[in-house]
């Protein structure tokens, strides 16, 4: 029987929970960068004790991309992998850690797949991303399960009463982008609307010419998807706001596989309406929130809907104590439920999970200290305590060293719970220690970020033969995650610097179990080296961009015959180019992967290749 007791006793401690920041979705600020994501309050960037990066709407506009993941590929120490073009699925892995063990939340509220456990980038259109925060390293302390390698948190638009901004696309492989978006209100209510329409012929993902290939469908794979959103604010009173969003994204996808299905349709959405209330030092928010991510795959003879959604509840408060000292608190729950899931009975079909945090940072002159404390409770799976505690020094004002220590976890999905004949009752979470040292060093002109971290990851699923329940997944499998990131960004006159470099070795830990020795290979799709370097010049009314990354050799291994592979390093080029012929108008060019260079990131999978975009952007901001 699911047990509560300790769940109630932390609870206790809620009553003393706080924090010295205001809780938010969307940071308001002068000319100082403010994250939220790290400690889930405002905050400077330079007095936050994790590696944490960036990517702002005026990013977004110059890079020009067509996906999130186009936006993803220069943060140092992500790998991402795609299975095609844009419109395929796309895996992301953090600092080596495995495609599910890294959070995204959109607007505060968890996305994605309860029986796959991760988010497919693929189903939201970048129209609506206002920025992105990217927070590496395990953050469970504060955010829970799944944050073993890091935190992406998603931003939509927001902007003020009678402001606008529409785009029109068109490019490589007939592809066809429309945007809008635009705010109303009053001066108390304020809402922004979003449209999104994206459509493509896309082209041939899977590459058959193996002799081993079970591709039958040489053709083009397109997609075409529609998303649409709003996101609202009201000023009830001087001490009390309610805020809320709304998204939904649909869309239909066509891939080649060896497994049968050949296109999916998706239905997802996700809400988020959150009550907050201030009094004297204190800020209390209460939200409810629910998101759904529903896939059905269309192939011959029966079709198979895979349809989760997730019920939450949050609780938070924060107090500021003193100058230098301030707790934040919080209670959560949240609800898996796979009732409409078709075509696949599952043992199990509902799950909750209870939590409590407290955390708190500290300034003692140039000594700075965070330490946060979680508990989950698993309902049917486990109980399990996290923790972060790092310690900052200021050397110098805008010299800032730091050490910390964290555990994170991943609680098992339902995939590998109760697949019908797949399934593991008997799973438990997998967890991990991370040990990091960062410097980071801010002045006008220069921002540098160097980490270095080690990871050791355990308990991780694996399929393996069990002779008494044939193929399943068990936690047998273990990985130390090691390696560096530097960033490094110079600003001189009209023209901007950016450099990036990381090395991981993610290494293969577990047994072998023919020779009963560590395997100690690197693990499959991760890259040791990533480099990368981009200029940007503004020069009125020109401006320009140039990117090159640099992505070295990876293990995979080759599904048609079973045999390790190596897939070749590569250099991707990205040029774009914007004239601005007003205030108002904007034209704009992009060259992706310029020299056509780009290789296969999966075995078996094209790379998109060279492609051309062309848009006119009006907006009267």
């Amino acid at each position: 029987m699911y047990n509560r007791s300790s769940f109630k006793t932390f609870a206790a401690i809620f009553a003393i929970a706080s924090s010295p920041f205001v809780i938010a979705d969307e940071p308001v600020s002068d000319d100082k960068t403010i994250v939220i994501t790290a400690n889930r309050t405002e905050q400077d960037i330079n007095d936050i004790l994790a590696a944490v990066e960036v990517i702002t709407r005026e990013d977004i506009e110059r890079i020009q991309p067509t996906s999130i993941t186009d936006l993803l590929e220069s943060i140092a120490g992500l790998d991402i992998v795609h299975n095609g073009g844009a419109g395929q699925a796309s895996s992301l892995f953090t600092r080596g850690t495995n495609s599910d063990h890294t959070l995204v939340l959109v607007d505060g509220v968890r996305v994605g797949s309860a029986t796959l456990g991760n988010k497919s980038f693929s189903s939201m259109p970048v129209a609506q991303i206002e920025r992105i925060e990217v927070v590496k390293g395990p953050r469970a302390s504060l955010w829970g399960s799944d944050a073993i390698g890091g935190v992406i948190q998603i931003f939509t638009r927001r902007l003020n009463q009678g402001e606008y901004s529409v785009q029109a696309t068109i490019g490589s492989n007939s592809s066809a982008i429309t945007d809008l978006s635009f705010g109303f209100g009053s001066d108390k209510i304020t809402n922004t609307v979003t449209f999104s329409y994206e459509k493509s012929d896309g082209f041939d993902a899977f590459d058959d010419s193996s002799e081993f290939s079970a591709d039958s469908q040489p053709d083009d794979d397109g997609y075409d998807r529609i998303s649409a959103a709003i996101r609202g604010d009201y000023e009830i009173a001087s001490d009390t706001d309610l805020d809320w969003v709304f998204q939904l994204d649909q869309g239909n996808s066509e891939f080649d596989n060896n497994f049968g299905a050949d296109e999916t349709d998706y239905k997802n959405y996700f809400w988020n309406i959150r009550y907050s209330y201030t009094v004297d030092q204190w800020l209390t928010q209460f939200s409810v929130k629910q998101s759904r991510d529903n896939l059905e795959n269309i192939a011959e003879g029966p079709q198979s809907i895979f349809d989760t959604k997730r019920n939450q509840f949050n609780l938070l408060t924060q107090y500021q104590l003193s100058d230098v000292i301030s707790f934040t608190g919080g209670l959560e729950r949240f609800t898996d439920d796979l009732s409409n899931t078709k075509n696949f009975q599952f043992d199990e079909e509902r799950r909750s999970t209870e939590s409590v945090f407290i955390s708190t940072q500290m300034k003692f002159g140039k000594l700075v200290t965070e330490a946060a404390l979680r508990r989950d409770e698993i309902e049917s799976i486990d109980k399990v305590n996290t923790f972060n505690v790092s310690l900052g020094y200021h050397m110098l004002d805008n010299l800032t060293i730091a050490a910390s220590r964290a555990k994170g976890f991943k609680a098992p999905t339902f995939n590998d719970l109760y697949f019908p004949g797949f399934g593991n009752k008997n799973l438990i979470s997998e967890e991990s220690y991370n040990n990091e040292f960062l410097v980071r060093w801010n002045t006008d002109n220069h921002q540098l970020l160097i980490a270095f971290f080690e990871n050791k990851v355990d308990q991780l699923i694996a399929f393996k033969f069990d002779p008494n329940v044939g193929f399943a997944p068990f936690n047998v499998d273990q990985a130390k995650l090691s390696g560096y990131e530097v960033g490094y960004q110079y600003n001189m006159g009209k023209l901007t610097h950016k450099f990036t470099a990381s090395h991981v070795d993610a290494t293969d830990k577990s047994i072998d179990p023919f020779t009963g020795q560590a395997k100690d290979v690197q693990l499959i799709r991760r890259a040791k080296e990533h480099y990368g370097y981009e200029l940007i010049a503004d020069l009125g009314a020109f401006s320009f961009f140039t990117q090159l990354n640099y992505i070295g050799n990876r293990p995979d291994t080759d599904f048609n015959t079973f045999q390790p592979v190596t897939l070749k390093s590569y250099i991707n080029v990205n040029l774009g180019a914007t004239y601005h012929h007003s205030d108002q108008l904007k034209l704009k060019f992009k060259v992706s992967d310029y020299t056509d260079a780009e290789a296969p990131t999966i075995a078996n999978y094209n790379a998109a290749g060279q492609q051309v975009f062309v848009s006119v952007q009006y907006l009267n901001f």
